[in-house]
């Protein structure tokens, strides 16, 4: 159990590094994702490019929170808040029958489903864990190595949505 939160946060982080990084990386991916908050009705079209900035930049804030041992704690509790936020946006999406395509990690064509409720689901529950479970008191070595290894996990849910495009494809129009 002692490396579970390390592992956690090297999972989180990574989930969303690579979040914030897929929105950040050009002006033309913040409106991307800005257009899509629109599309999906969560937010009208004057607040979009505002409400995905902040977004954007809190999940940076976030990985860089849970990047941090010392202040992994705030991490958790960011990660969170800032989970909850983005589960109900898709639940409420989802609730509506919107079927936009995900925009959580850069211009995915997939459209907006379950899968994608259930994973920030599973993130909020990974979250909810790290912050309740005592901190590993572990070498720095240690640390790391789960750290990485729950990096290597934050990897693969980044990629889910193409990992099951691989055995699953998605039907083009």
């Amino acid at each position: 159990m002692t490396f579970v939160v390390s592992a956690f946060q090297g999972l989180l982080a990574v989930v969303f590094l690579a979040s914030a990084v897929s929105k950040l990386r050009s002006g033309r991916a913040l409106r991307v994702f800005a257009t899509s908050l629109t599309t999906m009705r969560l937010v009208n079209r004057s607040r979009a490019t505002f409400v995905a900035t902040t977004l954007a930049v809190a999940e940076g804030c976030v990985a860089v929170l849970l990047a941090v041992p010392l202040s992994h704690r705030a991490g958790f509790a960011a990660a969170v808040a800032l989970l909850a936020v983005l589960t109900v946006g898709v639940a409420v999406a989802l609730t509506r029958g919107d079927r936009a395509p995900c925009r959580c990690f850069g211009a995915s064509p997939v459209p907006l489903s379950g899968r994608h409720l259930m994973r920030n689901l599973l993130l909020l529950a990974v979250a909810l864990t790290g912050l309740a479970l005592p901190a590993s008191s572990s070498a720095l070595t240690g640390w790391l190595v789960a750290f990485l290894a729950g990096g290597l996990g934050g990897v693969i849910v980044t990629l889910l949505d193409d990992l099951i495009e691989l055995f699953v494809p998605f039907p083009t129009p």
